[in-house]
């Protein structure tokens, strides 16, 4: 008996050479990555279940990429002083961010203990996409033209680093890519062989706060 799911061709089918309905994985990673085919099935892939392939999983995939080698980009892009105080808004968003990772941490151990492999990895992708790049970097970029604070830039490459670690189980390249761009590091400093995240107590208080805020900056936009 398998312990895992079969990837179908559209309609349910099986793949088959001979009925033609195969995918070649080389042209698949020559168009949207390796890390983003690997993402785009995984999402998909719920434990011991059929996938039911549709190029577009692999788009998402490569839409996720994208997403974060431009918020690498933004930290990176970003000019620093070192005679600038932290503001507020950006202590309180680090604090919030940082709560929130450590929610998340716990809840994809309890995801790979019970090896739903595809949960964890859903649950990184929000932390990323939504929280990380959609809040967080929203929250601490700096004015039009000015500088960030040498702290608060500090914390978000900290940040990132940690989502990196987080994501290199799913996305080996480009995570270690932009690891080893974000600082000078031996091969024994490679991400691969990194420390994962420390879990540690976390204010849920100061989260519960933030989702009510978000609440209704959203419901303002709409």
């Amino acid at each position: 008996r398998t312990s895992h799911g079969m990837i179908l061709a559209k309609g349910g089918e099986k793949m088959s050479k001979s009925k033609g309905n195969v995918v070649n994985p080389d042209e698949m990673v020559e168009q949207f990555g390796a890390d983003g085919v690997r993402v785009g099935l995984l999402l998909s892939a719920s434990a011991g279940n059929d996938i039911m392939f549709d190029e577009e999983l692999c788009n998402q995939g490569k839409a996720f990429t994208n997403k974060i080698w431009n918020a690498f980009k933004l930290i990176k892009g970003w000019e620093v002083s070192e005679s600038i105080a932290q503001p507020e808004s950006s202590a309180v968003a680090i604090a919030w961010y940082e709560a929130k990772l450590q929610q998340t941490l716990v809840e994809i151990e309890d995801h790979f203990e019970k090896y739903r492999i595809s949960d964890a990895l859903m649950a990184i992708y929000k932390l990323v996409w939504d929280d990380f790049c959609s809040w967080f970097l929203e929250m601490i970029k700096p004015a039009y033209q000015q500088p960030i604070d040498s702290v608060t830039l500090a914390k978000a490459i900290e940040m990132l680093e940690n989502n990196m670690k987080l994501l290199h189980p799913f996305m080996p390249f480009l995570t270690e890519e932009i690891w080893q761009l974000l600082a000078e590091r031996t091969p024994e400093e490679a991400l691969i062989v990194s420390t994962w995240p420390e879990m540690k107590p976390f204010n849920a208080q100061l989260i519960s706060n933030f989702e009510n805020t978000i609440e209704v900056i959203s419901g303002i936009r709409t």
